[in-house]
């Protein structure tokens, strides 16, 4: 399948894919419903065994390219190879089970032009696919703010362990970014991803340039959670199998001491020690809040402890870090995690809507993309609007896999 859009679109969305194909049609449809004409679909196949091709093959859209790897990548790589092989001024990545709203082209693009940034972020949409282990499944969460902001992206990086959430800062997935940007980091580094984390990689990498960027508000991507999803097999409501292939197929590793993180936080700090030995950074405090850090850590050696590990176990990340180990009462003292969850459960609650999407009929990210865009489009995303169901979805996410 070639694609007859001009030979330099403006913005490039590139869905690696392997051996989702029961996913992969929904998300190529999400793009599909952009009107935009100057955009580039770019699905990479990463040696798919099941019916992928065929499902991109029945998809009549110019805009759709379609390349396949006859031998298997890892993830990094096949990433790097959307950076290479895409051909957009603007670029971006999704996941084969997320999807975008039908305007986020045209938004992200009226973006680059009114506030001359080099990348735009937004508040996160989020779709539980019925399949998913959890008790989120068939639900979805809906961001409710308006407006966009123009941060520094180095400011806000030094801060992102407050929450973790590093979507909120540049980044290639879930987010777009100049190719420009891409490229120089790509030749200083030698490739652009030197990290199997690719999404928490690339949001340091693009915020250690310094550059400004727009965050959005109003969402601009669905992030989709299934079964086979990465993320939901690493932190709950996914499949072993799926957990076994992303190990298998990842060429690096993790740094000495990081090779059971239990937090994201933890996996933050590995990606930004990563990026200081690529980049003659030997202190990780050039790159994060020191204090954040430690904290970070010590959250990291709880979670070690109460999943059965030693102290030992818990305290050797400080060693990979080069942080002295806290006394081991601070490790077992954080608040525990009945409390945290409750108050992420508020946090989540106050910025975006719970859905039902059974009760909708939806089962799928497109049917999910054009439900969004109806609701924000009436502006039906408030506290009190649809208030018991509101309650009831956001009661029975919290029930277990509050964090996936």
């Amino acid at each position: 399948m070639t694609s007859k859009t001009s030979a330099t679109p403006a913005l490039s969305l590139i869905i690696p894919t392997r051996e989702r194909a029961a996913y992969l049609g929904y998300a190529i449809q999400t793009c599909m419903l952009n009107p935009n004409l100057d955009l580039e679909i770019l699905v990479l196949d990463n040696a798919s065994t099941d019916n992928t091709r065929d499902v991109v093959a029945r998809v009549a859209d110019p805009r759709v390219r379609y390349i396949r790897n006859e031998e298997r990548l890892s993830m990094r790589d096949n990433f790097e190879k959307g950076i290479a092989e895409s051909r957009g001024e603007i670029i971006g990545f999704i996941g084969d089970d997320d999807g975008v709203l039908p305007d986020a082209v045209d938004r992200a693009l009226s973006l680059f032009r009114s506030h001359d940034v080099d990348a735009v972020s937004a508040a996160r949409a989020h779709y539980f696919w019925p399949d998913l282990v959890s008790a989120r499944r068939d639900t979805a969460l809906l961001p409710r703010g308006r407006g966009v902001r123009v941060l520094d992206s180095k400011s806000e990086l030094r801060h992102v362990l407050t929450d973790c959430n590093y979507y909120r800062l540049p980044c290639l997935y879930h987010g777009f970014v100049k190719r420009a940007l891409v490229d120089r980091i790509s030749k200083r580094q030698g490739r652009f991803f030197l990290s199997s984390q690719v999404d928490m990689f690339s949001s340091i990498a693009l915020s250690m340039e310094g550059i400004r960027y727009a965050f959005s508000e109003y969402p601009l991507v669905i992030n989709g959670a299934s079964s086979r999803s990465n993320g939901a097999s690493h932190f709950g409501g996914g499949i072993d199998k799926e957990k076994s292939l992303w190990k298998k197929e990842d060429d690096l590793g993790f740094l000495p001491g990081f090779e059971t993180c239990l937090t994201v936080g933890a996996l933050i700090v590995e990606s930004a020690l990563r990026y200081g030995q690529a980049n003659q950074l030997p202190d990780v405090a050039q790159v994060l809040d020191l204090a954040e850090v430690e904290r970070a850590l010590i959250d990291e050696g709880s979670a070690r402890i109460a999943a059965g590990q030693t102290l030992e176990q818990a305290q050797v990340v400080f060693a990979t870090t080069k942080i002295p180990a806290p006394l081991p009462e601070r490790i077992n003292g954080r608040r525990s995690q009945s409390v945290q969850r409750v108050s992420r459960l508020v946090r989540s609650f106050l910025r975006t809507m719970p859905l039902n999407m059974r009760a909708r009929g939806i089962a799928d990210v497109y049917a999910a993309a054009q439900c969004m865009r109806h609701m924000l489009e009436a502006r039906a995303t408030g506290l009190v609007l649809g208030l018991p169901e509101q309650i009831s979805v956001a009661l029975k996410i919290s029930r277990k896999n509050d964090h996936v």
